[in-house]
């Protein structure tokens, strides 16, 4: 048998200093080295300490040991030049997958590349909303002195309900159904300029009345009021503590304007049946706006209807009175 082909000697490439290799004089000749081995024996010329395990490549394995190490060492590449490959425990997370001893590597997907965006969440929902009741109230505000020389009464409609109007007539508003408790993308001191705001994101749909309510197997729930000081209003605001007053009594004509006595009905009797099955109504406070001009609504939260009583108003008719307690664990 041919000798050259029984020296399984694989040479190593390493970096050393200036003047290494030059072989000195008492270095026994090539003979020295030439003594038989078995095939499993595996000869590195020149270990290094510090590479003498994960960073030297094998010698004397077969093609597919070899093409193991290249890919391991390949992977090892990628852990440190990727910041979106991380280790754990020496293993590497989100690695390519290997199929057989031959690691050949699965063909990516032609659309890895796409993202998809993320649907928007129910908060960016209501924030669109009153972003777009915001542009077309400007753009109706615009052009409302052009509009005045024109029909009368579309000159002096309020902008607020037109802009409304318009915007559930393209269907740009959310949560369009009425529900007891927390509306989804409302959080506890959002702000609102006027009541066809409330409407349009779902937290108040009644924007002539102070109470919202609906039925449920027959049985009215109120699902929300609209309570002010002053104004008018008899309306009082304390720490968690809203007393409100009831709505009706009040008969307005085009001939004259007169109160008579609340009844047990509508919106009040919906408030009533929140008490008896304590289910939770949630509370806006329509408070002075900073510059006088007007209201603002600030939503305070949930509450539950303690109690409520008759009692004689200024007018000396009979009117209802309901105290409501903010649940407690909410934000201020």
């Amino acid at each position: 048998m041919d000798r050259a082909r029984k020296r399984p000697i694989v040479y190593a490439i390493r970096d050393f200093p200036p003047g290494c290799g030059t072989a000195p004089s008492n270095v026994p000749d090539k003979d020295h080295f030439k003594t038989p081995r078995t095939s499993d024996d595996v000869v590195v010329e020149n270990p290094s300490p510090d590479h003498s395990d994960a960073d030297s490549e094998p010698s004397g394995a077969s093609l597919i040991e070899e093409q193991k190490f290249r890919t391991s060492k390949h992977d090892r590449g990628l852990k440190q030049e990727s910041p979106l490959r991380s280790s754990y425990h020496g293993r590497v997370l989100g690695a390519p997958k290997h199929k057989g001893s031959c690691s050949k590597q699965e063909p990516e997907s032609q659309h890895s590349d796409h993202v998809v965006a993320a649907p928007p969440t129910p908060r960016e929902k209501v924030l669109e909303v009153l972003r777009a009741f915001k542009d077309v109230y400007r753009e109706l505000d615009r052009n409302k002195q052009a509009r005045r020389g024109g029909d009368s009464f579309d000159a002096t409609a309020r902008i607020d309900i037109k802009a409304q109007a318009f915007l559930e007539s393209e269907g740009r508003h959310v949560n369009t159904e009425k529900r007891i408790g927390q509306v989804p993308g409302i959080n506890i001191g959002d702000e609102f300029q006027y009541k066809t705001e409330l409407r349009l994101v779902g937290l108040h749909f009644k924007t002539m009345c102070g109470i919202d309510y609906m039925e449920v197997g027959g049985v009215k729930y109120a699902t929300c009021i609209v309570a002010s000081e002053g104004y008018g209003y008899n309306d009082k605001f304390d720490a968690g503590v809203v007393i409100y007053t009831g709505e009706g009594g009040n008969v307005i004509s085009k001939h004259e304007n007169k109160t008579e006595d609340q009844k047990m009905l509508k919106g009040n009797l919906a408030l009533a049946n929140s008490m008896k099955h304590k289910t939770e109504v949630r509370v806006i406070r329509g408070m002075e706006r900073w510059d006088g001009k007007g209201k603002r609504y600030v939503y305070d939260g949930l509450y539950l209807v303690d109690k409520y009583w008759l009692e004689k108003g200024v007018s000396g008719k009979s009117m209802y009175k309901f105290k409501l307690c903010k649940i407690p664990g909410q934000p201020r």
